[in-house]
């Protein structure tokens, strides 16, 4: 679901072809397209498109480069268009540019603080255009503190990019990012966690590298997509569903696409199998305290498969670099199952893991690893700490506080009759990692540490 979130259909390099130019992005997999409103005319260009189109959505704001034009009087006009319009999902693009000052710094404050209260009065996300103003907007935004906002065409700091991501903030990157020259903007990007990532072309401008000299247009993102893709090491269609899953929540549009009760799902090119939503630990860091998503799959489900659905459900196991049960919960609370699939899917060639708290034998009370033998290819322990007070409070496992010794045996189990043994820590603040690095070592198995904010 690829989603063009910032582009100017309204203006007038596309007056002989837009049409033209709206066909060759759905051919190129453009589901949804954002047309961001620059002014008065602009805004009102953006509704008619989006009223006449309906894979168009519209914003309505005013460029910095003319907020001397920015009055109480079309602040109320605009207020009363995205009221009224049906189609209208953000306030923008507002914000400051400092690179050409086309309006005085003092107006564009003024401007720009007209828009932040107008956004929140709607309860509509605002899409922030800052050029060589990142102090100022900084500043600005943490005084009002918005809860939705992006910043598109992201070309700041490290520094800022960071404060906006601890806002809660999600920041977007045009097709600039593709050209030779853009290695400082690509770096950036590799800083953004992909749930806060939003793409865009802002055609007209900024073409990708293939295009650069020509006019920018919504079907060109795909290029976007694919360098992002590279950067974050994940497939062409995990950036699309990702980033569309988070411009169709931020911009409020009902979509369809995203429906729970997913028991496999692909990322990059392992195969996940979702076999159950309970689990014995309940980490003060889990995902799912905060969202039923990852990697813009729906992980929630309202049954649990039985083997026979799950093998259905894979297929043929060969398109896979691996099969893994890692689903929104713990895969040993359903040992029948791994059992059963893995049986199945290994007569098929499949190479197996299995991703576990390394609860396994507690849940049984007996030791499990052995029946995995021959079955299973590899066993991921995530062990989150270095000592058993540690594991307690980060892990909270519903074993009590001798889970942590419990996890450690079952880890060496594992290693006698399982190929392939590793630990993964999360790096939580007050964790030791070189001290978790050092255990895994004593245990003789592999080490993975895995950041907080970065799941699937």
């Amino acid at each position: 679901m690829l989603i063009d979130t910032h582009c100017h259909l309204d203006f007038e390099e596309f007056n002989l072809d837009r049409s033209e130019v709206l066909k060759r992005a759905e051919e190129a997999g453009v589901k949804y397209i954002i047309n961001v409103g620059s002014s008065r005319e602009g805004s009102l260009e953006s509704i008619k498109l989006a009223e006449e189109n309906e894979n168009i959505f519209a914003t309505v704001g005013v460029h910095p480069h003319h907020a001397s034009v920015v009055t109480d009087e079309l602040i109320n006009f605009l207020k009363e268009k995205a009221k009224t319009a049906k189609k209208v999902v953000a306030i923008g693009e507002v914000g400051l540019d400092y690179l050409k000052s086309e309006s005085p710094k003092e107006d564009q404050i003024k401007a720009f603080q007209k828009f932040l209260t107008l956004s929140m009065e709607l309860n509509l996300p605002l899409v922030i255009h800052s050029r060589e103003a990142q102090p100022d907007t900084f500043l600005i935004l943490k005084e009002v503190n918005p809860k939705k906002v992006v910043l598109h065409c992201f070309s700041g700091s490290e520094e800022y990019l960071k404060k906006y991501l601890g806002m809660g903030f999600f920041v977007s990157f045009t097709c600039n990012v593709t050209y030779k020259n853009a290695a400082a903007l690509r770096a950036l990007l590799r800083h953004v966690p992909v749930e806060c990532l939003m793409l865009e072309t802002d055609a007209p401008f900024l073409p990708p590298q293939e295009f650069r000299g020509k006019r920018n247009e919504p079907a060109y993102i795909k290029y976007l997509c694919q360098t992002a893709a590279d950067i974050y090491g994940l497939s062409y269609e995990d950036i699309a569903r990702i980033t569309g899953l988070n411009a169709v929540n931020f911009f409020g549009i009902k979509d369809g696409g995203c429906s729970k009760n997913n028991i496999v799902y692909e990322i990059r090119d392992s195969l996940y199998l979702n076999i159950t939503n309970r689990c014995t630990d309940n980490c003060t860091f889990c995902v799912r305290n905060f969202t039923d998503f990852v990697k813009g799959h729906n992980l929630r489900i309202d049954f649990e498969p039985s083997g026979k659905e799950i093998i259905e459900a894979v297929g043929d196991p060969l398109r896979y670099k691996e099969v893994v049960f890692c689903g929104y919960g713990e895969p040993f609370l359903r040992l029948d199952v791994i059992l059963e699939v893995s049986r199945a899917l290994k007569q098929k060639g499949a190479y197996i893991r299995v991703n576990t708290n390394g609860h396994g034998s507690l849940i049984h009370n007996r030791p499990v690893a052995s029946e995995l033998a021959g079955l299973v290819d590899e066993v991921c322990v995530s062990l989150n700490a270095e000592s058993p007070e540690k594991y307690f409070n980060i892990c909270k496992p519903k074993f009590g506080p001798g889970t942590f010794n419990s996890v450690k045996e079952f880890i060496r189990e594992c290693k006698s009759v399982i190929p392939k043994v590793s630990i993964t820590y999360i790096d939580l603040e007050g964790v030791d990692i070189k001290k978790c690095e050092a255990l895994a070592g004593e245990l003789g198995v592999g080490f993975r540490k895995r950041h907080i904010n970065i799941v699937g």
